[in-house]
């Protein structure tokens, strides 16, 4: 099953994260939705806010798995 998600604008707030630290994650993230199956097969969400717990690691890898979790937790409500 293919689905198409366009994602048109895509940014980042984390505190105390780099500017080349936030290009790195945001990637990941990218990388990380475009690999995940089971995507909903229509999302009417014209704008979507994921957050994640506020002590978490500042790991890259893990701040980007932690996103995609989230995203494709709400992508899946909206759909």
């Amino acid at each position: 099953m293919v689905n198409d998600v366009r994602i048109d604008r895509f940014s980042l707030d984390i505190p105390g994260v780099s500017e080349a630290g936030l290009r790195r994650i945001a990637l990941m993230v990218v990388d990380g939705l475009s690999a995940a199956g089971g995507l909903p097969q229509a999302v009417a969400a014209p704008r979507l806010n994921v957050s994640v717990p506020s002590g978490v690691s500042r790991d890259e890898r893990e701040l980007a798995r932690l996103i995609v979790a989230a995203t494709l937790r709400d992508l899946n409500r909206t759909s």
